[in-house]
């Protein structure tokens, strides 16, 4: 069986871990952080790139592979064997090779460790695959917030459903746009970071409202209002927490909390005052 190696302080890798055990494909006695190592063997999984990729070992040869490569080796062995053997071929390596780096060069931003303090496991900073985060993020984001709109529209009567998605992108995406503006005065390693936990944080509340969602498709009344209402303050909360988590694991004042609330709710108020209100 093949010894995984991951890196200990990224709850991503630990997340990663924990299910290859629990899918009995690896077991947890042959599972260990890469902080765990010292000496000949904390060096070789240093030179093939364990800051990132996970790495697996064979303790019979002392072969080393990561990645894809490796994830692959290590399902050769198990219940999934041909699962394995059909994507282990030239067709699927490039696709699989870029998903799983999407991930893994990003994964600081996907789940920040509790604390900033360098690592060894740290991975190579590549601005073309936090701006292809940011990007797919930023599409998920105006997807859904399209859809909230028309829910609104349809679940209110307010307006019809394709203004509805209209004012909401307006209402809520001004903001967003205000605070990504001012990430431009932010140092130049920071600065796409940034806008990644932006995007990460956009996402955790916009999946709040889903539910509210799923019930605009109900026969509309005044309760409904009520509903959008308590889905909004909770995804406002919920996103609240989240960035101040994340501007302490970037060093980030704290005045960047105050400004984001502050550029939200005017332009959301602006937005109420021009579409409804003059």
């Amino acid at each position: 069986m093949k010894l995984v190696v991951f890196d200990g302080d990224c709850p991503l890798c630990q997340a990663s871990n924990a299910a290859l055990i629990r899918l009995r494909l690896a077991r947890e006695e042959d599972s260990r952080p890469f902080q765990s190592f010292q000496g000949e063997l904390r060096e070789r999984f240093l030179d093939a790139g364990i800051h990132n990729e996970m790495a697996f070992l064979d303790p019979a040869s002392g072969e080393i592979r990561t990645g894809p490569a490796g994830i692959l080796w290590l399902l050769h062995e198990t219940w999934i064997a041909p699962l394995a053997r059909l994507l282990d071929r030239p067709l699927f390596h490039g696709a699989l090779d870029r998903l799983y780096h999407l991930v893994a060069f990003n994964r600081r931003i996907l789940t920040p460790p509790r604390t900033n303090i360098a690592c060894a496991c740290d991975p190579d900073p590549r601005p073309g695959y936090q701006v292809a985060l940011i990007v797919l993020l930023l599409a998920f984001a105006l997807g859904m917030t399209a859809l909230f709109g028309a829910a609104v529209a349809a679940g209110t009567g307010l307006t019809t459903p394709a203004r509805g998605a209209f004012q909401m992108l307006v209402a809520a995406g001004s903001g967003w746009v205000l605070l990504s503006l001012a990430a431009l005065t932010l140092p130049a390693d920071v600065r796409l970071p940034f806008l990644g936990h932006l995007g990460m944080v956009m996402a955790a509340g916009l999946l709040v409202l889903v539910p509210s969602m799923l019930l605009s498709l109900a026969p509309p009344g005044p309760w409904l209002a009520a509903v959008f209402g308590l889905s909004v303050a909770a995804s406002f909360t919920l996103m609240l927490r989240k960035l101040g988590r994340r501007l302490r694991y970037l060093g980030l004042s704290r005045a960047w909390l105050a400004g984001w609330t502050a550029a939200l709710w005017v332009g959301a108020t602006a937005s109420v005052w021009f579409f409804y209100l003059r």
